[in-house]
């Protein structure tokens, strides 16, 4: 039976030695029993005796509610009344465990001290805790109460102190907990998150109702712009150039009159490009239609047609490349180039002609060009100015030299016996050019280093460096340079 819960227990041998005690598979404790190591024992064994040193107070080690509630490590007593539980916590812990553990105490009126190896500074719940820095892994003192010296920052005063400084200051009369039951204050947080998440949620609520208001509203926009742009094209009536024919002039220029979209405003745009059999999706940006050359047919036609028609003005629009653009006269509403664009090729007529005289004039010939059918010119490829021929030697020679071809590609035994030749001179080359004390050669033996002026080259690609020419150019190089 053990001491903790009153139950009965049987003892039980762990897979590395170890024994202890357990309960049997059907009886169910609500004690949690603690396997302590010795660092566990010592730092309860410095508190016991720390705390019967206070005057006034008495400690008990393992003291038990009459219940089985709760067990407390150390139980201090003092003769006020007052009481304390000291729990040495070495191993993890969740944060709900310790609230849990401490609202044990503080329901029997009993204040929780927590000794820990380590803060606890993330912990949303305060709680009074005495920092020591002795884990379950640190070395046993040969005297329990050096566990009291050791120096480590306490979050109860907030600097460096001593543990045993930090159990005195506990056990003064004066000592208040500011910050409230462990329960009070996990209700408190508990309460502000669902609050938070509440916020967040309506928040998330709006912004989508916001979001699909603005879709409806730019829907509606898209829509009332479809509308008015197809208003535009509706509205849009061809000149009546039966009854005005269009004028003779050096060009043809095709006209429509349009309506102001804020308006209702009637007034002629123009364009020099013949209106197009389907429509064109891109914008329409006059362009040569602001000419004087083009404005003079335009209103000779609306004279002729009288009444209160007028053209319309042309505008520099707002944007890149500041293009044109076609404007009512009276309010300077801007006409969209795709509006002009919507409008069919029906509803544009011709009010300026270009004569068939004007056509059919032969140009004159430009000056300095000969008389009669043109002559077909005689192809003539281009002299191709070469440098003359640098060979290896020369300062300005930079490699690299023409390769013999392969052996496998000779014709005969006489171009055979040139091409072994002309390998036995290279391999002779190689082989002065590696022996010269004037150069480095790499470890592969692939480049080569002059160390007159530091730059390097390629097999026997000696270039300026031959000679020395190289310091006859200026100087040495920069070192490591090609050449």
């Amino acid at each position: 039976m053990l001491i903790e819960c009153g139950l009965r227990a049987k003892r039980v041998t762990s897979h590395m030695g170890r024994q202890y005690f357990a309960h049997y598979p059907s009886l169910e404790c609500p004690v949690v029993h603690k396997s302590e190591s010795p660092q566990h024992l010592a730092m309860k064994q410095a508190l016991k005796d720390r705390i019967n040193a206070a005057p006034g107070w008495t400690a008990e080690v393992e003291a038990a509610h009459p219940e089985r509630a709760w067990t407390a490590d150390v139980l201090a007593t003092n003769t006020d009344g007052r009481r304390l539980a000291f729990e040495v916590q070495l191993s993890q812990q969740t944060e709900e465990e310790f609230v849990r553990r401490s609202q044990r105490y503080v329901d029997d009126r009993i204040g929780p001290v927590w000794v820990v190896p380590k803060d606890f500074d993330w912990f949303r719940v305060q709680l009074p805790m005495i920092v020591t820095g002795f884990g379950k892994a640190s070395d046993l003192p040969g005297n329990p109460a050096e566990l009291m010296e050791l120096l480590d920052h306490q979050p109860l005063i907030g600097k460096m102190a001593r543990s045993g400084a930090i159990v005195d200051a506990v056990l003064q009369p004066r000592f208040k907990w500011p910050h409230g039951t462990p329960r009070h204050q996990w209700d408190t947080i508990q309460r502000l998150e669902a609050e938070r998440a509440e916020a967040a949620e309506a928040a998330r609520v709006k912004a989508a109702q916001e979001a699909k208001a603005r879709q409806l509203v730019g829907q509606e926009e898209v829509e009332r712009k479809v509308e008015r742009d197809s208003l535009f094209a509706v509205q849009a009536v061809a000149p009546d150039v039966g009854a005005v024919p269009a004028v003779r002039a050096g060009m043809n220029v095709w006209a429509s009159i349009v309506s102001c979209s804020g308006s209702g405003h009637p007034f002629l745009i123009w364009r020099l490009l013949e209106p197009p059999a389907r429509i064109d999706l891109r914008p329409y940006r006059p362009g040569p239609e602001s000419l004087d050359r083009v404005l003079v047919p335009v209103e000779a036609w609306l004279q002729a047609a009288g009444g209160s028609l007028v053209r319309g003005k042309l505008v520099t629009v707002n944007r890149p490349g500041k293009p044109l653009g076609f404007a009512c006269p009276t309010c300077n509403d801007l006409v969209q180039g795709r509006w002009v664009s919507s409008i069919p090729n029906s509803k544009w007529s011709a009010i300026a002609e270009r004569s068939q005289a004007e056509v059919d004039v032969p140009k004159p010939p430009e000056p300095g060009a000969r008389p009669g059918p043109p002559r077909e010119q005689t192809f003539r490829p281009k002299t191709v100015h070469r440098p003359a021929r640098i060979e290896e030697g020369h300062p300005e020679f930079i490699g690299p030299r023409p390769r013999t071809l392969w052996m496998s590609e000779a014709r005969d035994a006489t171009e055979i016996a040139a091409r072994q030749a002309a390998k036995d001179a290279r391999a002779a080359r190689l082989r002065e050019i590696s022996e010269n004390p004037r150069y480095i050669g790499s470890a592969n033996g692939f480049r080569i280093q002059c160390s007159d002026c530091g730059g390097t080259f390629e097999d026997d690609n000696e270039g300026i460096h031959a000679n020395a020419k190289c310091l006859a150019r200026g100087g040495s190089n920069p070192a490591g340079s090609w050449r």
